[in-house]
């Protein structure tokens, strides 16, 4: 799925939901402070038991959110923690409808502060769109990696369940 990235001027809302009993997926990153939801365009990597959803405003193209819907805990490699996030904020918009649906094998990279999503390509460039989350591109601006970022100990361990 092709993105494009328009800087903003201030750091954008963005809001962290973790497993609980009412919220039986693993993470959920709202980038939207609506209460209604918008038409939606959705766009999916399924690969294996990984399994992560974007979610795109139909209308503005703008991502809205992401969910991390299941994770497979055999693909989780223990990392370092070297994902600095920038001062620079963008917001995230989808290029076309064209390729929806990914199937590219995920790894998964975990620090105590951080949980890194990677697949296809390594990251061409990277763009911070909230505090706590960076989506990287690859040369063909084809979506490559989620990275949550800025996390602590007890967040990634809520999320992963180890």
């Amino acid at each position: 799925m092709k993105l494009y990235f328009n800087s903003i001027t201030s750091e954008p809302f963005s809001e962290v939901i973790s497993y609980t009993s009412l919220n039986p997926i693993p993470v959920t990153l709202k980038l939207s402070n609506s209460k209604v939801l918008p038409d939606t365009l959705y766009a999916r990597n399924l690969s294996g038991e990984n399994f992560i959803e974007f979610r795109f405003n139909r209308e503005t193209r703008k991502l809205y959110e992401i969910t991390i819907v299941a994770i497979e805990e055999d693909t989780v490699k223990l990392d370092g923690d070297n994902w600095i996030g920038g001062d620079e904020f963008y917001e995230c918009c989808i290029e076309d409808e064209d390729e929806l649906d990914i199937s590219e094998p995920i790894q998964i990279l975990r620090s105590n502060k951080s949980l890194c999503f990677f697949w296809g390509e390594k990251p061409f460039h990277i763009y911070p769109i909230a505090k706590n989350c960076m989506l990287g591109v690859d040369r063909d601006k084809k979506l490559c990696s989620v990275l949550l970022v800025n996390l602590n100990n007890e967040l990634v361990y809520e999320i992963l369940g180890f």
